[in-house]
């Protein structure tokens, strides 16, 4: 794991207080009335969703992250010993009760299957686990066992998470297995915002590789405001447009400049207008800001990593719904830290991955 080095001027306000402990062993069924001072989690389903949902079905509510208590210089420290512990360790704190969760690929070759599905996990009151192709990992079978989660959705084809993974998850008790998934990214990315709720805002982001970090900047807000988020393909932006058009959208914020969704690929979509910075921190900060304004709340702040390689930390935070900045040891992703604490404050801090705060 890598350590972020950030100079301590832009983490000065923070002290080196860790609520972690506290988010750990609050597994429980769900309740009719989520305990004060949680978030409270009710699901939303589509009559497309191809899984049967517990929630939907008796009308629960459940229990999601504790709320910050208003207190300054608070941090959340949420890892594990690799990828698939550390998203067991996000979905502990965000969704410690759960009878669904979303189940996407772990490997780095599949990561972009996935950038779709935060706003639809949260929506459902789920959590985003990793697996792989064959095998459902000790952490997320674990989580699975521990909330005796009923339901999973499969996001990506067989080649992501195949056959033994059904089987594997059924084997858990799991009694609801279906799959989300297209002929390629962009209809991967569709197919879960189909499911989504109606909304008149919507988020769009690259689906090339070389840019797919910006998704995972725009999942939290997107996810907050139960808001669709969608990849758009420079070559044939048309599918995304129509998409985002029936679900009601009518503005959407794109995630990053001209680089990442050409032109001509943000000119049919409703209303578009652009978040970017000059590099991937500059990004996610603008992404963040525009996420605020729209209601996401500034003092409740996710660092995720921003270095290739580490991505996937990202992924399974996004069902939080927090305003996200990048991590990395680079001057631009210090300066955009120090930026975001000087105009809003240093409310809690949740660190997620291979991101460690020192205060």
């Amino acid at each position: 794991m890598i350590r972020s080095t950030l100079r301590r001027a832009a983490l000065a306000p923070l002290a080196a207080a860790t609520l972690a402990a506290a988010t750990v062993g609050l597994a429980g069924t769900a309740s009719a009335a989520p305990a004060a001072g949680f978030e409270t989690l009710t699901p939303v389903c589509s009559a497309q969703l191809p899984i049967t949902h517990p929630g939907c079905v008796a009308g629960t509510s459940y229990r999601g992250a504790p709320l910050p208590d208003g207190t300054p210089n608070q941090i959340v420290q949420l890892s594990g010993d690799d990828r698939f512990a550390t998203a067991a360790a996000i979905a502990e704190h965000g969704f410690p009760e759960a009878d669904v969760a979303v189940l996407v690929s772990g490997e780095d070759r599949h990561l972009v299957d996935a950038l779709s599905a935060a706003p639809l996990a949260r929506s459902l009151a789920a959590p985003v686990l990793l697996g792989t192709r064959d095998s459902v990992p000790a952490a997320t079978a674990s989580y699975l066992q521990k909330h005796q989660v009923k339901a999973v959705l499969l996001v990506g084809g067989a080649d992501a998470l195949g056959e033994a993974t059904t089987g594997r998850l059924q084997a858990l008790g799991v009694t609801s297995v279906a799959r989300v998934a297209g002929v390629d990214r962009y209809a991967t990315s569709r197919a879960l915002v189909a499911l989504m709720p109606k909304s008149t805002h919507g988020w769009a982001a690259s689906g090339e590789d070389a840019h797919l970090v910006d998704a995972l900047a725009a999942s939290g807000p997107a996810a907050r405001l139960a808001e669709p988020l969608l990849l758009v393909a420079d070559a044939d932006p048309l599918p995304a447009a129509a998409s985002l058009t029936a679900l009601g959208v009518t503005s959407t914020t794109v995630a990053g400049g001209p680089e990442g969704v050409a032109p001509e690929a943000l000119a049919p979509l409703p209303a578009p207008q652009r978040a970017a910075g000059t590099d991937r921190y500059g990004t996610a900060a603008g992404l963040a800001a525009e996420s605020v304004d729209r209601g996401v709340d500034a003092d409740d702040l996710l660092f995720a990593p921003g270095v290739t390689g580490h991505l996937v930390d990202a992924l399974a935070a996004g069902p939080l719904g927090r305003a996200t900045l990048l991590v990395g040891d680079v001057d631009s992703s210090y300066d955009v830290v120090e930026a975001w604490f000087d105009t809003y404050g240093a409310g809690r801090v949740t660190a997620v991955g291979a991101v460690e705060i020192d205060g």
